[in-house]
């Protein structure tokens, strides 16, 4: 028995190590648990008495529950008819002005042609000027420019300007012709304005290169102040128009005898057909060369093979693709022999790969044509006589087998590739000539890499008339290069009925910013809206970043990536989508949406277009109950828009006299440098969503009229309509919002306790995107409560207290946290019948209630709002009607908190140090909170931290500063999750980041980022940032792990118990979990428990001791917490992270456009370039000879 027990014993100590790491060493169990618990509640105690003496939320969800309601039914294929009118209509009158502009510049060039018309002058800047504005010539720009909001940017109404590439000829005549004749334009853009008010850009891009502006305006400046170079031929909109889908394979000639400046132009001749590709297309570029020995018979390995991420199938022409391409393309160094037989076979076998698009295979070639590679280059090892080494054979290749390959090959192919080839500098014409004119193609030589677009015409002349057509399209969305943001284009190409050829592109465009206007006015309590393309590609989704934050052309996310369900499955949705791809209209219930619950989609097409939206709602936004103006108004003051320096202005001092003495305005107070506020009063902010057209109020700077607008309306008595009757600027219900919420003013004033001086801001957002703050200040224009950070997390978790991370102030004032509370939907009470058949579970809104946990929301409160059981407390609502909360400095927070943990031995608490245990001095307590999602909300260093360097405190994660501890956390106890996701809008950098030296120059208030930019100068800030594909990580608390034993030691560890042999826990019953940690960065003994009330939890590290930084870097101290921790990482093959997994081509879903099948015209010199150097040099004899 006693071996027995010993064995058990020992047994029982092995169980203890199983969660030990190698390495780690054990220290004494910690002495700190019961301080522990105890701070976690003095800390949440101290926040909740923070809220509830800043925030005063009970009086503002009174407000809500006293507030009558009204209920409306909410037909969702009603809204879906509403919306694809209005947005029909949109784009209707896009298409109709883009039409209308294509049939001018028809007319006006083929009367120009028709009557052999010149323009009468031989120099471009001798035309006329009103014939020839000129937006790269200060002096020749439009006289009228002024600062168009609407625009954002200075433009001429009245008349158009031209913009020529670099690289064309200014004098040409074909250019001067261009410009003469295209001046007639100007009454057609002037009627389409006058018929549309919201169209922007309207533009004629010619083939010759000169593209047509309205309205005319001075072109935007690089870095170094020169005007940035624009070819609308190389944009995606007349790309697009011009060809048809493609499927192009680049093969590069990378042999040794192409280095230098051979090699740079063969590689531009890449790059340039790769920036002329559009989405729509498919493409790979082969690097053909093999290894050979050199003269003294050494051997250089080199091989053949696609360079896209995909070596073996050809990948769609996207942004990501084109522009890994590009940079893989920029690292190639000529080397190697000129075996081309490998580099065809395998760009014969890419165009039968799928996915393709099938419509048209096209090969690019660029070769110096000539059949060997010089002296260093030889096909067979040398070898050793007595006199010495005797080097292989100089390579001569027979291209002979290339063309028999080719041959055979493409004549499996369907369709056939035609080959263009482009001789580089050499004379060597007959490989490349007999390759391309075998094959229904054609030859060009180029001297140099200028002007490529002109030099390589009989590809791109190709592609124009071979797929001849005039038929208009909308493209998928692009970065404008005017500054506007994400755009789609009409775009029409316009054929010459005297010619037959293309004259040019005309294009109209629409902001995507407008189009989302359409689809999130119609929304209300969780419905979502999207719109998709008819394959299958989000042009507009909720979980999308906005257009005016992306870097780079966007890379389209199928929707069911966005509309999967919480196990990320999304086989329900298919259907939908299926339906949408095929113009379907309809609608389908979804038991468990994206957001695990039930959804209804309703769905529709747009007529005329390639697009389709949805509405997603929930079962509970069937119903909408909308809160109603009080019927007594005497109780209410005034309130006051945010603007309010207007107030001070000529237009409301005539309007409103002596208001502006009311409001007190106060400027460059001590806490609020540089602003305007008011101790007096609250302001009232309306987002754009508040607005009946968003557009026009983020674009109209006239801010005195917008003050005197909105003051009319928040403190008016007309009867609120809502935006349907076309009478009035606002949403309903907005102005219902500001009079409930207008009593907390007072309040917040009033309001005395001990941190009130570090208190800067008090708020509350409501959902309609009405936001009260106080002191009364401005917020910038398109500020949006319910998008802000705060406003999320709080919603998501309405039972908590929410506190942010910390971060600059928008003022520069320094490091603040917001503390911020949910306030709900005002309460409908239930009678006990009414609640009888949710017994034995959680109660839903307006039934009687004990504790938290006996409602859905985990929210049980005495509410005034009437009905029964008005005496006790009962169930919050499940709708978050708004956000209330409260910015606080930073070094108050800590330093309250921090005060707060004192041990009860006076010998360990924060901060203090002590002797380790083992003697050695050296040791403290370390203390930090986080958040759900990891990221340290206090930590002593932050105190320590500048407040213009924000990498040092703002989003800095626990693995980052307790790289042990946060391994423990995740691998050890699974308390936290590790999350991974590709964000394909990602932003990169080229340098690290680096602190601000001072905020002179930056916008720092709502003022000053709402002046930016008409107040920029004409050279943009200089930015290291470019867009990207990443590997997003991040990480989430599993509450559920607190207070649980393992499950795979669960059986041994009760019998060992159960025979009073040992006892052990990690985590305690109490919701703690402890630990022992020791490595490369530190050691100590941990604890983590959670502050309930809050979404924060309580680090704290007994006898922390870091390790010193051996030599000059502690690599494995970085690396330990570098793999804890969170955050976007570049992909470096991020781009087939993207995958296309269709395999049937267009031409198998019969939709490629009709093509002509033209032959071209293809001549080559037959003599090789001995032959033909050889040729010449008799020639020169015997000429020499005779003479």
């Amino acid at each position: 028995m006693l071996l027995l027990k010993s064995v058990i014993y020992l047994f029982g100590l092995w169980i203890q190590g199983i969660n030990s790491y190698p390495g780690e060493e054990k220290h004494d169990i910690g002495t700190l648990a019961g301080d522990v618990q105890n701070w976690a509640m003095l800390i949440q105690n101290y926040i909740l008495q923070l809220a509830g003496d800043g925030i005063k939320r009970d009086l503002t969800q009174s407000y809500l529950d006293q507030a009558n309601y009204t209920y409306e039914k909410k037909n969702g294929a009603e809204i879906v008819r509403q919306v694809k009118l209005t947005l029909g209509d949109y784009f209707s009158k896009k298409k109709r002005a883009a039409e209308r502009l294509a049939a001018t510049v028809r007319e006006i060039h083929d009367d120009f042609l028709l009557s052999n018309s010149t323009a009468g002058v031989q120099v471009l800047k001798n035309m006329d000027l009103s014939f020839y504005r000129d937006s790269d010539i200060p002096s020749k720009l439009p006289e009228d420019i002024v600062f168009n909001p609407y625009f954002r940017t200075g433009v001429s109404l009245k008349q158009s300007s031209v913009k020529l590439p670099d690289e064309v000829p200014r004098n040409d005549p074909a250019v001067i012709n261009t410009v003469y004749f295209t001046a007639k334009l100007e009454e057609t853009f002037l009627q389409n304005a006058r018929d549309d008010p919201l169209l922007r850009w309207q533009y004629f891009g010619s083939t010759t290169g000169v593209t047509r502006l309205y309205p005319g305006r001075e072109w935007s400046t690089n870095f170094a102040g020169f005007y940035n170079d624009y070819d609308a031929r190389l944009r995606p909109w007349y790309i697009a128009a011009t060809s048809g889908p493609k499927d192009v394979v680049i093969i590069l000639d990378c042999s040794l005898s192409l280095k230098g400046e051979k090699f740079s132009i063969g590689k531009a001749v890449a790059k340039t057909v790769i920036n002329t590709l559009t989405k729509q297309d498919y493409v790979n570029v082969i690097c053909a060369r093999a290894s050979h020995w050199d003269e003294v018979g050494k051997w250089h390995y080199f091989d053949t093979e696609p360079m896209s991420c995909r070596q073996n199938q050809m990948v769609p022409a996207t942004n990501s693709h084109r522009k890994d391409l590009i940079e893989k393309i920029e690292k190639l160094k000529a080397g190697g022999t000129s075996e081309l037989q490998k580099g065809f076979e395998q760009g014969l076998k890419l165009l039968q790969s799928s996915p393709r698009t099938g419509c048209q295979s096209l090969i690019i070639f660029a070769t110096d044509g000539v059949d060997t590679d010089g002296e260093q280059v030889r096909c067979g090892p040398g070898y050793y006589t007595r006199s010495g080494y005797v080097p292989g054979p100089i390579c001569k290749y027979n291209f002979s087998d290339v063309w028999d390959l080719v041959t055979e090959k493409n004549s499996q192919l369907n369709p056939p590739a035609r080959i263009f080839s482009y001789l580089i500098v050499e004379d060597a014409e007959l490989f490349p000539g007999n390759l391309s004119c075998s094959n229904r193609g054609s030859i060009k030589k180029l001297m140099n890499g200028e002007n490529l677009i002109s030099q390589m015409s009989n590809y791109f002349e190709f592609l124009s008339a071979n797929a001849l057509s005039n038929n208009a399209l909308w493209t998928s969305p692009y970065l404008d290069s005017w500054g506007l943001g994400l755009m789609l284009t009409h775009a029409i190409p316009v054929l010459s009925k005297v010619t037959g050829k293309y004259i040019g592109v005309v294009g109209i465009d629409a902001t995507l910013d407008e189009i989302e206007n359409f689809l999130t006015k119609h929304q209300w309590g969780t419905v979502d809206s999207f719109l998709i393309n008819n394959q299958g590609e989000t042009i507009y989704h909720p979980r999308l970043k906005p257009s005016k934050k992306l870097l780079d052309d966007p890379i389209f996310i199928p929707i069911s990536k966005l509309e999967r369900n919480s196990k990320g499955h999304s086989e329900e949705f298919a259907i939908i989508e299926r339906e949408m791809k095929a113009g379907k209209t309809g609608s389908m219930t979804i038991m468990k949406a994206k957001d695990g619950k039930q959804r209804k989609y309703y769905y529709a097409a747009l007529n005329n277009t390639e697009y389709s939206f949805a509405f997603s709602l929930a079962e509970t936004d069937m119903e909408f109950r909308r809160s109603q103006e009080p019927v007594d108004r005497s109780k209410y003051d005034e309130s006051y828009y945010n603007l309010l320096k207007e107030y001070k202005g000529t237009l409301l001092r005539e309007k409103l006299p002596g208001l502006w003495r009311k409001i007190d305005i106060r400027e460059n107070e001590k806490l609020y440098p540089g602003l305007r506020i008011t101790y007096k009063h609250s302001t009232i902010f309306l987002a754009p969503k508040t607005h009946c057209d968003p557009t026009k109020y983020m674009y109209n700077d006239n801010l005195a009229e917008k003050t005197y607008q909105a003051h009319m309306w928040i403190n008016g008595k007309q009867p609120d309509l809502g935006c349907e009757s076309g009478r009035q600027k606002f949403n309903k219900g907005v102005r219902a919002d500001v009079l409930i919420s207008q009593p907390i003013e007072e309040i917040w004033r009033t309001r005395q306790f001990e941190s009130i001086n570090q208190i800067k801001w008090t708020n509350v957002g409501f959902r309609s995107g009405v936001f009260r703050t106080y002191p009364g200040h401005r917020s910038s224009r398109g500020y949006d409560p319910t998008k802000r950070p705060w406003y999320k997390r709080t919603s998501s978790a309405p039972h908590k207290t929410s506190i942010s991370t910390p971060y600059m102030d928008a003022a520069g004032v320094g490091k603040i946290n917001t503390i911020s509370q949910a306030v709900f939907e005002g309460m409908t009470p239930k009678t006990d019948k009414e609640c009888e058949t949710w017994k034995g579970s959680p109660l839903p809104g307006g039934c009687k209630c004990d504790l938290d946990s006996d409602c859905m929301t985990k929210v049980c409160y005495m509410s005034k709002a009437p009905g029964p059981n008005a005496d006790h407390r009962r169930c919050s609502t499940e709708r978050v009607e708004g956000v209330t909360g409260l910015d606080i400095l930073y070094d108050d927070f800590q330093n309250k908190t921090m005060g707060s943990m004192q041990a009860s031995d006076f010998r360990k608490s924060c901060q203090q140090k002590y002797n380790c245990p083992d003697g050695e001095p050296g040791c403290e307590t370390r203390c930090y909170l986080f958040d759900s999602s990891a990221y340290l909300v206090m930590d002593p260093d932050f105190l320590l931290a500048n407040n213009l360097d924000e990498s040092k405190y703002d989003g800095v994660t626990l693995g980052r500063k307790e790289g042990e501890v946060m391994k423990h956390l995740i691998y050890h106890h699974g308390f936290i999750k590790r999350n991974e996701d590709t964000d394909f809008q990602g932003s990169c950098r080229i340098s690290p980041d680096a602190p601000k030296v001072t905020l002179e120059g930056i916008p720092k208030t709502p003022e000053e980022s709402d002046d930016y930019y008409r107040n920029r100068g004409p050279i943009p800030k200089f930015s290291s940032d470019f867009g990207c594909i990443q590997d997003v990580v991040s990480f989430k608390t599993v509450d559920d792990k607190l207070g649980r034993i393992s499950v795979c030691r669960h059986y041994v560890i009760d019998m060992l118990v159960s025979m009073y042999i040992i006892f052990i826990s990690t985590n305690s019953a109490s919701g703690m979990i402890t630990g022992n940690v020791s490595g490369p960065c530190m050691s100590g003994f941990y604890y983590v428990t959670v502050l309930p009330k809050t979404n924060l939890y309580l680090l704290v590290i007994e006898d922390w001791k870091p390790y010193k930084e051996t030599l000059f870097y502690n690599f494995n101290c970085r690396i330990a917490r570098s793999v804890v921790n969170s955050g976007a990482y570049r992909i470096i093959n991020g781009t087939c992270a993207h995958e296309d997994d269709s395999s049937s081509t267009l031409a198998d879903q019969g939709k490629c456009p009709a093509l002509l099948d033209i032959e071209m015209k293809c001549a080559y010199t037959t003599a090789s370039g001995l032959q033909l150097s050889l040729y010449l040099f008799v020639s020169s004899v015997i000429i020499a000879l005779i003479i």
